[in-house]
């Protein structure tokens, strides 16, 4: 799979960094993401209609407006705002409708380059992979080097992240090179050379030396 979506650049800081990780399961969802930004925009309580057209507005839909705004009412029901309120982030009932908590742990302002996946062909899949702390580390760390790293540069300095599944260098080179890596590589938001180990950004070209 081929994808158009690209992290690094001159972004030095992972765009999750102030999120805590028993968070990243909600934020897996374009829809979910979407919402929070329209919260995070109108900054007050924004009624279920609101929401509703908010959210259609905003998506692609091969049924009427009618269906389309019913499916997505019912999204926001009983999926996407129970979600949200069970992670402390939004403040909600069918009768007021919502809004962010006065100190969420998510701030959609923080979110910007998950809401730039949310607009891409594979959005949806994008979010699913690499809304993990290992693999939103991984495109931090890359986003800091101008050269490629061996896998063993990658494993060290994520050692120091204190990722709960990557305890240290070792286990993570076994983790890198048999998941994350390839899974990431398949979306196309890095390039991975099995053969030489070398890891770089997308827009890096791979520097073998022989």
């Amino acid at each position: 799979m081929s994808s158009k979506a690209y992290f690094g650049g001159d972004r030095e800081r992972d765009p999750l960094e102030n999120v805590p990780t028993e968070c990243y399961d909600v934020l897996r969802h374009p829809r979910r993401l979407r919402l929070l930004e329209v919260l995070g925009t109108h900054q007050t309580r924004l009624s279920l209609t609101e929401l509703t057209t908010a959210i259609v507005e905003n998506e692609q839909f091969d049924v009427s407006n009618g269906q389309a705004r019913h499916q997505v009412r019912i999204s926001l029901v009983h999926n996407h705002l129970p979600r949200l309120a069970e992670y402390d982030i939004v403040d909600w009932d069918t009768e007021t409708g919502a809004e962010l908590v006065d100190e969420p742990p998510i701030h959609p302002a923080d979110l910007s380059a998950l809401l730039e996946l949310c607009d891409g062909e594979d959005g949806s899949e994008l979010l699913e992979t690499l809304v993990h702390p290992v693999r939103m580390r991984v495109l931090s760390v890359l986003a800091n080097h101008a050269q490629p790293l061996s896998i063993e540069q990658l494993a060290s300095e994520l050692a120091e992240y204190d990722i709960a599944s990557l305890p240290d260098a070792e286990r993570g080179k076994i983790s890198l090179y048999h998941s994350h890596l390839p899974m990431m590589a398949e979306l196309g938001v890095l390039e991975f050379d099995h053969e030489s180990g070398l890891v770089s950004r997308r827009d890096q070209p791979m520097l073998i030396i022989q």
